[in-house]
């Protein structure tokens, strides 16, 4: 014990890191990844995270397949964690708790799976902990790291904003406020034009994603059975099968999976392919807004109510490493070892527990901001991920547990403060 609690913080740091990437080694895949694969070994990036793409294929020079993905996203999460905690906990208690927080469960289930929203989730912590650090260097990798963030999904930017009014010295309210929204316009500027800049094939995301439930849902809500007036307010869009099309159309279920609507034998519309299709999804989406907007409230709720683990929850865990007959072209293959199997087993553990609901972390949320009121930062980090959540009961367009990661994230992370910090001898202030 004297042996363990001599070593240096980085030691901490870099055993935590290494037990989080044992028990997922090399990276979880669902088949998006393995698209996303395909596109950095093919290079035609499509607009599917494309800065993330990207980055991917830098990596790829270095080492193939999904660990180097772990690895950065996972560290920028760590190392970036430890920035902020060091600056209210001693420097061990700090890489301590960095570690302990990465290998929770319910934070660990996503970033174990190479996703967009786990490299966002750590790229925003990584860019809080930076921005604190005195070195100019280190404020510019911040700037970056929040680019990187905000590419990911352009919603970061509301937790950009919330931070940056946290770490912004400006003593006026006002001109701490437009100062941090002019850095948020530029760094969502810079990173949508790095998007633009790297994709190379368009295959219409938003509008297969988010406007097709969007549109689907908020006509069954609004009760829209009428077939002339269904096939006006969806003209020119790709209808799978006209014969059943009405029937399917008014299902008593709500639409808040978008893959469903795409996707098997009782598909509604086919995959949008052309500039002229999805033109006319995004039309049809602004006119069931306009026309229906209640019934697009209700709808948004429902998905508002199923991401935050009240009903249509989702599965909160995945941890395969993906569909073997879509990895061979990739040369990739993977089996877990016994240590995976046992971390499959505990997180899978923690899944049937509300540890994994999200509602409690809103307890805990306000509870945080109340009781670092006086803290701005501790106070911001929580708040910046409700703001988060709050964007996502827009623009979430299924009710998965990874779109309320950074939300979870960033509450435990500063909750962890309060909690370690308690004890004096672990504090790094008065």
């Amino acid at each position: 014990m004297r042996w363990i609690a001599s070593r240096r913080p980085r030691t901490y740091l870099f055993a935590g890191w290494i037990l989080f990437a044992l028990g997922c080694y090399p990276g979880y895949l669902s088949t998006d990844g393995i698209l996303q694969l395909y596109t950095v070994r093919s290079g035609e990036f499509t607009d599917y995270a494309p800065a993330m793409t990207a980055l991917w294929s830098l990596l790829e020079y270095v080492l193939a397949g999904p660990f180097p993905m772990l690895v950065v996203q996972s560290g920028l999460f760590l190392f970036g964690a430890f920035g902020i905690l060091r600056t209210f906990l001693t420097p061990r208690a700090a890489a301590i708790t960095a570690g302990c927080v990465l290998l929770f469960p319910p934070v660990f289930a996503t970033f174990a799976v190479i996703w967009p929203e786990p490299l966002m989730a750590g790229a925003l912590i990584a860019a809080t902990g930076a921005v604190l650090q005195p070195s100019l260097r280190w404020k510019r990798a911040a700037i970056g790291f929040a680019v990187l963030a905000v590419a990911c999904r352009f919603d970061a930017a509301v937790a950009v904003f919330v931070i940056a009014l946290a770490v912004l010295s400006e003593p006026r309210r006002l001109h701490r406020t437009l100062l941090a929204l002019a850095i948020t316009v530029g760094i969502t500027g810079i990173a949508w034009t790095t998007d633009r800049l790297a994709t190379v094939t368009d295959t219409y995301v938003k509008q297969n994603d988010l406007q097709l439930m969007d549109v689907v849902g908020t006509l069954r809500r609004a009760k829209v059975h009428d077939e002339a007036a269904l096939k006006q307010a969806l003209a020119g869009m790709p209808i799978a099968d006209a014969t059943v099309f009405v029937e399917r159309m008014t299902a008593a279920n709500d639409a808040l999976n978008a893959r469903s609507l795409t996707t098997g034998d009782k598909k509604i519309f086919e995959p949008i392919k052309t500039e002229e299709e999805a033109d006319a999804t995004s039309a049809a989406w602004r006119s069931a807004l306009t026309s229906h907007f209640g019934a697009y409230l209700t709808h948004r709720f429902a998905m508002a109510r199923a991401l935050l683990g009240f009903s249509n929850r989702a599965k909160p865990v995945y941890d395969q490493f993906g569909n073997p007959d879509l990895l061979a072209p990739l040369h990739h293959r993977a089996t877990p070892s016994d240590w995976e199997l046992g971390m499959q087993k505990v997180v899978r553990a923690f899944a049937a527990t509300p540890l994994f609901r999200p509602y409690l972390y809103v307890l805990l949320a306000i509870l945080v901001i109340v009781l670092a009121r006086r803290r701005p930062l501790v106070r911001n980090l929580a708040i910046a991920g409700v703001a988060f959540e709050l964007a996502m009961f827009l623009c979430a367009p299924t009710a998965d547990y990874r779109y309320s990661h950074f939300f979870i994230t960033a509450v435990c992370l500063a909750l962890a403060v309060l909690v370690v910090g308690a004890r004096a001898a672990w504090r790094s202030e008065p």
